[in-house]
């Protein structure tokens, strides 16, 4: 469901043949995502394929946030599709991720 590769010692987390952030994807990811936080300075989410996000995917991604938070890391999320950008605007969450648009970009920014 997701693969982790690393590039510069930063774990990029990728999500195979998933096009919907739901309830049964949180849970059997939420906690992979977690221990990277805690044992990484950044992580970097890339959305690539992801077409929805329901409340319980943002649910998770907030949790995952606030822990990153406390464990001193950086969550960034790139590759994200026009439709999940419209319903993190519509969450009026776009201030609180780190939004960056590519995995590219991103390493480029640490």
């Amino acid at each position: 469901m997701i693969q982790v590769t690393q590039e510069n010692n930063t774990p990029i987390v990728a999500f195979n043949g998933v096009f919907r952030l739901n309830s049964q994807v949180s849970l059997s990811i939420k906690d992979k995502l977690l221990d990277l936080c805690k044992h990484n300075s950044v992580v970097i989410l890339d959305l690539t394929g992801i077409k929805f996000i329901d409340s319980a995917g943002f649910g998770m991604l907030i949790s995952i946030l606030k822990k990153a938070k406390e464990y001193k890391s950086r969550l960034i999320l790139c590759e994200i599709s026009a439709e999940v950008t419209d319903l993190i605007e519509i969450m009026q969450l776009q201030n609180a991720f780190e939004i960056i648009p590519t995995v590219k970009d991103a390493l480029k920014k640490l």
